[in-house]
């Protein structure tokens, strides 16, 4: 990978020649730091302005997606007029309303007793935390004791074991997601949101840090650019990386800065 400010030249006239624009900004990692719980991960005030900004000009498309569930997102990021995506593509708000894939009962009781299960066998270990989020299952371990990891791991595969018909496993950053055997992912999602975009001549930007945005990288088109939050060592599908979420911010705002200076071609 490229570290994107390093090539911010290219950047900036690529930016600067497309017609319109559409950024896909994941959440916790991106626009705000992993923290050692999910709901003290707030959207800062700066962050907030710079994606109000950028909702108010012309041709420019706003969209955040998240593992997290479509309430909780909203009201952590609180910019009305954008398109918020939940759950990792399993709930959608834009301008069309809100679009919920549910469990069906049955699937619902499913997903009651696997949490019933955990939350016994993992009644012993510090700091875990179980996150219910509707459709998934999210299993937290940033705060258990160090060396604890491993068997955390275990305990879910083999709370799993009898459910993978219709259940599966999704790890990321110290999280262990039980998710609903469905047709989903945030890639899926991005070429849905990108196939409904009403304006020609448009450059796409995913920027995300997890393995769930992996999808997301490899589903924007050829023109498209991908951006990894984390070190530019990590083995990704994205073309560049930026250090962690205070660059991002600096991206938003140089973007905010190219658009302004484009403002009066519309």
């Amino acid at each position: 990978m490229n570290y994107l400010l390093g090539d911010w030249e290219i950047i900036q006239s690529r930016i600067r020649r497309s017609q319109a624009l559409y950024l896909l900004l994941d959440y916790d990692g991106t626009l705000t730091p992993i923290v050692a719980r999910p709901e003290e991960a707030n959207c800062s005030p700066e962050v907030r302005v710079l994606l109000e900004e950028l909702r108010d000009f012309p041709n420019v498309l706003l969209a955040v997606i998240s593992g997290r569930s479509l309430d909780d997102l909203r009201a952590k990021v609180r910019v009305s007029g954008i398109t918020y995506v939940g759950n990792h593509g399993l709930e959608i708000e834009n301008s069309a309303g809100i679009h919920r894939k549910r469990l069906s009962p049955a699937r619902e009781r499913d997903l009651a007793k696997i949490k019933q299960d955990l939350e016994q066998r993992l009644r012993p270990v510090a700091g875990i935390f179980l996150e219910d989020k509707g459709t998934i299952l999210a299993v937290h371990y940033r705060n258990v004791p160090a060396g604890y990891s491993l068997q955390v791991q275990r305990i879910v595969k083999e709370a799993l074991k009898g459910w993978e018909d219709h259940w599966q496993t999704i790890s990321g950053k110290k999280v262990i997601e039980i998710q609903p055997h469905m047709d989903f992912n945030k890639g899926k999602t991005v070429r849905e949101l990108l196939s409904g975009a009403p304006f020609p001549g448009l450059l796409s930007i995913y920027v995300g840090d997890d393995q769930s945005d992996e999808n997301a990288f490899r589903a924007l088109p050829d023109k498209g650019i991908s951006i990894l939050v984390g070190p530019g060592s990590t083995s990704s599908a994205a073309e560049y990386f930026l250090s962690d979420p205070s660059e991002v911010q600096g991206f938003l705002k140089r973007c905010v800065e190219i658009w302004k200076s484009k403002k009066s071609r519309f």
